[in-house]
């Protein structure tokens, strides 16, 4: 299917370069500053009624706040309207469309091969010929489940993340970030293989309140962390039995 594209982040990437990889063919990617992602996928810069009169898809990958902006602002047109944000609802009749996945950054590898595709709205067929084309699972929501599946998928993605930035700035070990980066992937497998309690590890998953209290005594002069790990701690204590 003829895809047109408007933005070029991640999302744009991610599915521009699946687009290219399967062979399907894109009209053209709008733009409303310069970046290199029309270069990258070798489709031509054109401008939104252009996008409207030459596409059977048009993505609106721009962010979350701006998609429904972007949508009224796109003429009438035979094309579906789909886009990729994991909360925004769809849109003029059309269909979302989000990966679960992270997303590289423009100009890296990046594929929607084996990631799970969420969908919600309208034309169901035609996201799942896309998730089919694209080598990936697909999996259906309603309107109403996305606020929670997107803090879902913020807990599984981002705050791992975020999570990972702690441990680096309080492990006191320098060149470390490669050794934390393998700590949470054996972290990740032991979760993955174990629905039960043993998929933690550590003294919140011994019962061992002693070390509790000396790690919130050593996390004294960082409030926010000590409330932090106060509650995942407690998080594990109460799901850990």
């Amino acid at each position: 299917m003829k895809l047109g594209i408007i933005g070029g982040g991640r999302a744009a990437w991610a599915f521009g370069s699946t687009w290219r990889r399967i062979g399907w063919p894109i009209s053209g990617i709008a733009l409303r500053s310069d970046g290199p992602i029309s270069t990258l996928l070798k489709a031509q810069k054109r401008t939104v009624a252009e996008l409207a009169a030459d596409s059977e898809l048009i993505l609106i990958a721009v962010s979350d706040r701006a998609i429904a902006e972007v949508a009224t602002s796109i003429p009438r047109t035979n094309a579906i309207l789909f886009h990729p944000s994991g909360i925004a609802t769809s849109v003029r009749g059309g269909f979302s469309l989000h990966p679960l996945k992270a997303l590289a950054a423009v100009g890296e590898d990046s594929d929607l091969r084996g990631a799970l595709l969420v969908f919600e709205g309208a034309h169901r067929d035609i996201a799942k010929r896309i998730a089919d084309a694209a080598g990936a699972r697909f999996a259906e929501i309603t309107a109403q489940q996305k606020v929670l599946y997107h803090a879902a998928a913020v807990f599984g993605s981002n705050y791992v993340a975020a999570l990972l930035d702690i441990a680096e700035e309080l492990i006191g070990i320098e060149n470390a970030r490669e050794d934390l980066a393998a700590l949470a992937d054996s972290a990740i497998q032991n979760w993955r293989v174990h629905a039960d309690s043993r998929r933690f590890t550590g003294p919140a998953a011994r019962g061992d309140e002693e070390v509790l209290r000396r790690h919130l005594a050593a996390l004294a002069g960082h409030p926010q962390l000590a409330e932090i790990y106060r509650l995942l701690a407690e998080r594990i204590l109460a799901t850990a039995k």
